[in-house]
């Protein structure tokens, strides 16, 4: 390995670790109110919460153009060069779109839950608060946000963010648990939440901006960003079917287990799912911060190897320990549910072991998905989430009638083990 993907790997390294900081107090925090709520309203309500909450973020992520990474991939040639108003149409240009994105998320959002939100398991008296809450869907600008504070290598604000709303909703769950409020309250919570951290997004990074002098003879003049680069528009609609299709995959399953199970199975699902994912927030939050090294790579001249090297050494990192976490939870597992959620959670405990395998095998294929996105190559990552997704619901519909909720582990696995192969092969082939 060269001194320079050694240096890359170490950049990568520390940032990941100062992201990993704030996603691991956050994480450990979630899981503090997550079974508050789940003590104080049982299966039952938890269930209502989490499916409303489930279906806001399905759409968020569907209206999503995973701005982020349009920053992160055109901006860096900007910065170098100090070209600040190439850079500001840039920042305009996502702002703009996560925007009418959101806007346009609200409305469908709240037309399509209002008149079938029973499909997906939400009952008719959660209906008109399902609807306001797709007012959350505005957080999809934060893409934008998170995308300046990647590219401006200030990962240790992207750490401090990843607490905000995990705090902020931990307040609001434990003032509704302890005077034993019903489950509106613990929406309430959810939502103020999400509102807090959209709002601080957006003062964090427009400060980073000023404070580099990145808004210096800023104008709200529609931006052309399409002059410098003729390929942002495909680049930006490959990475919203990615997210889209993403979304579906993993959201869509607690709206599908809430559909035929009901709002009790799909708390049973979300415990196991959040308990099981654990190890793969953490290798997002790694593949978030090796992207943009990987960016910078792919512009020399023996990028394509060094990138190889990288993302070969990450991926079994990375599934080394998922496999170890696994492990954790087989042996303690049960105990974990039933002293933290209650005895009624302990039904989990299939489904969660099952999830931890597919979780670890899945982790393989974040370091090959941000490898494709740093040589301008989304659509291949799009071709194959669509066409696994596609495969995982038609295997997860099938399963969960016949098996119940643990069916929802075994189509996890599949599609982890689909994407693996494939994500591999494919990266490979455009890197050698």
């Amino acid at each position: 390995m060269t001194s320079e993907h050694t240096n890359l790997f170490q950049r990568a390294t520390k940032n990941f670790g100062k992201v990993l900081t704030g996603k691991a107090v956050g994480a450990i925090i979630s899981l503090i109110y997550l079974a508050l709520a789940a003590r104080g309203l049982g299966t039952n309500g938890f269930g209502i919460i989490i499916l409303i909450h489930s279906y806001m973020l399905m759409c968020t992520r569907v209206v999503s153009f995973k701005s982020y990474d349009i920053i992160v991939k055109y901006g860096a040639e900007f910065l170098a060069t100090n070209e600040r108003r190439e850079f500001q149409d840039l920042i305009k240009f996502t702002f703009l779109l996560d925007l009418f994105a959101a806007i346009l998320g609200i409305f469908l959002g709240a037309f399509i839950v209002y008149l079938w939100g029973h499909n997906f398991g939400i009952p008719s008296e959660a209906i008109s608060l399902a609807v306001i809450y797709c007012i959350l869907i505005i957080s999809n600008v934060t893409d934008t946000t998170t995308g300046i504070l990647r590219i401006c290598d200030r990962f240790d604000i992207v750490a401090f963010l990843a607490i905000v709303e995990p705090i902020i909703r931990l307040l609001g769950v434990t003032i509704a648990f302890y005077s034993d409020s019903p489950w509106q309250a613990y929406l309430m919570a959810w939502f103020a939440a999400r509102i807090s951290y959209f709002c601080i997004s957006l003062i964090v990074a427009g400060y980073e901006l000023s404070r580099k002098n990145l808004l210096q003879s800023f104008s709200w003049k529609m931006p052309r960003p399409t002059l410098r680069n003729p390929k942002i528009w495909s680049f930006s609609w490959s990475s919203n079917f990615y997210g889209s299709t993403n979304s579906i995959g993993i959201q869509f399953t607690t709206l599908a287990v809430g559909s035929l199970i009901g709002a009790s199975g799909a708390a049973l699902f979300k415990v196991a799912q959040e308990l099981a994912e654990a190890s793969a927030k953490a290798a997002v939050v790694f593949s978030s911060a090796l992207y943009p090294e990987l960016a910078r790579l792919a512009t020399s001249s023996q990028g394509n190897s060094q990138i190889r090297s990288v993302v070969r050494k990450t991926a079994k990192s990375s599934v080394f320990i998922g496999f170890i976490f696994t492990g954790l939870l087989v042996i303690a597992g049960e105990l974990i549910l039933q002293t933290f959620f209650g005895q009624q959670f302990s039904d989990a405990y299939g489904t969660m072991i099952i999830l931890s395998i597919a979780t670890s095998v899945l982790l393989i294929t974040y370091p090959y998905e941000a490898a494709l996105y740093s040589i301008g190559k989304p659509h291949i990552a799009l071709v194959i989430k669509l066409s696994v997704t596609l495969t995982q619901l038609i295997v997860l519909i099938i399963m969960l009638q016949s098996v119940g909720i643990v069916g929802a582990g075994y189509a996890a696995v599949l599609s982890s083990l689909l994407s693996a192969v494939a994500l591999i092969y494919m990266t490979n082939r455009r890197i050698n």
